[in-house]
């Protein structure tokens, strides 16, 4: 039961190019990446290729995070979220500071922006690095 456990946590859902998911799979050097809802990184599939993208600039020593969960949900449900699925609380800056969860409740363009520009930089790169 325990080593189930552990491969469900560290298991990831793979994807299809209209983002269906196909399966899942085990790629254990991703399975280190801590959660932020605020992430630095991303996860795209190639294939069954598992490749880990950044959405922003990235400084030397800082740590490469993801998402685990739907960063656009309010704080309340990631934080539901997070405690159901991996068993811990979040205490990332956006967790911390809750001032955006009305303006993504209404619908407010400049709340999820970042985010869509990020999935758009992701999808599509400015080089292949």
């Amino acid at each position: 039961f325990s080593l189930f456990l552990q491969v469900t946590c560290n298991c990831f859902t793979i994807s299809n190019g209209e983002m269906q998911d196909v399966g899942v799979g085990l790629y254990p050097s991703m399975s280190l990446l801590n959660h932020s809802c605020a992430p630095n990184c991303v996860i795209v599939f190639e294939g069954y290729q598992l490749l880990l993208r950044s959405v922003q600039e990235i400084q030397i020593g800082e740590e490469l995070t993801i998402s685990y969960i739907e960063s656009l949900m309010p704080t309340s449900e990631r934080q539901k979220q997070l405690k159901r699925q991996y068993c811990f609380e979040c205490d990332c800056l956006f967790c911390q500071n809750q001032e955006k969860d009305a303006e993504k409740l209404a619908g407010e363009e400049h709340a999820w922006k970042e985010v869509k520009d990020a999935v758009n930089e992701v999808r599509y790169p400015k080089s292949k690095e």
